[in-house]
């Protein structure tokens, strides 16, 4: 029934720059070319990402000029815009990126990169252990990863229910059988990871450590449309929406919250 509603929804309020576009058609470079498009097109998501973008500008202030910096699943990621020297990348060719590659064979030596970002791309990933050990292997000693992710929260158990792509909070397994650029996915991957599993994370990966981690995103998300549907609120409100509810996620209650930003430090 869930399913049902979603598509219903999807067809009614789905935006016209998206027209033509159904399933695995999101995986396409020309789907990540109309979400660019969008992103910049819809003022509220510049609010948004602004949050989303903060933890990998912290992540690289202070770091010496030349330092190398990746983003891997970047496709229509507006992190580069504030992080000018950023190495953007995706499994697929587009024109404003300057790599394509795997997130599981990266093409860099060992110990080389001084940060590695992935922006709602991790729960994409599906052979995160093969991810991890690229981290681990191309991060210098001190350099950190930085994902951005969902959330597993009592709310968000909720709020993803509607969302497009799969949740599965009990997948015995880290992975999952990849099915394509965006329509492989597991909402809850970063949370069975690094917090169901953490004693097994590790483990196995006692090199990474999880540093900090913040939590923001109720509803602003979800009623601005994102990149795929049309904005529910004016962009005005739901700017303050945006800012009072992370006041309550930080001073309130974290289990409102339905996005993450996690660090991990290579020793």
């Amino acid at each position: 029934m869930l399913h049902l509603l979603r598509d219903a929804a999807d067809r009614l309020l789905r935006l016209p720059e998206l027209k033509g576009f159904e399933g695995k058609d999101f995986d396409a470079p020309e789907a990540a070319v109309r979400e660019r498009e969008i992103i910049r097109g819809k003022r509220i998501l510049g609010v948004l990402y602004e949050e989303y973008c903060r933890p990998f500008v912290e992540s690289a202030r202070g770091l010496p000029p030349g330092a190398r910096m990746l983003e891997l699943g970047s496709g229509p990621s507006p992190l580069k815009d504030r992080l000018p020297g950023l190495i953007c990348s995706d499994v697929v060719r587009l024109p404003w990126l300057d790599l394509a590659c795997s997130a599981f064979e990266l093409p860099f030596a060992d110990a080389t990169l001084d940060r590695i970002f992935a922006l709602f791309s991790f729960h994409h990933f599906g052979r995160p252990r093969s991810f991890l050990a690229e981290a681990r292997r191309c991060l210098k000693p001190g350099g950190e990863l930085v994902l951005v992710d969902p959330a597993i929260t009592l709310w968000s158990r909720l709020y993803y229910l509607v969302h497009v792509d799969r949740l599965d909070c009990e997948a015995p397994a880290w992975g999952f059988d990849e099915e394509g650029r965006l329509t492989g996915s597991n909402i809850a991957l970063a949370w069975i990871v690094f917090f169901r599993d953490k004693e097994a994370f590790a483990k196995e990966f006692p090199e990474l450590t999880v540093g900090k981690v913040e939590y923001n995103t109720c509803l602003a998300f979800l009623l601005s449309g994102g990149c795929r549907i049309r904005q529910l609120l004016p962009t005005a409100a739901l700017a303050a929406l945006f800012r009072a509810e992370n006041w309550l996620i930080r001073n309130v209650s974290r289990q409102l919250a339905v996005t993450m930003a996690v660090t991990l430090r290579r020793a």
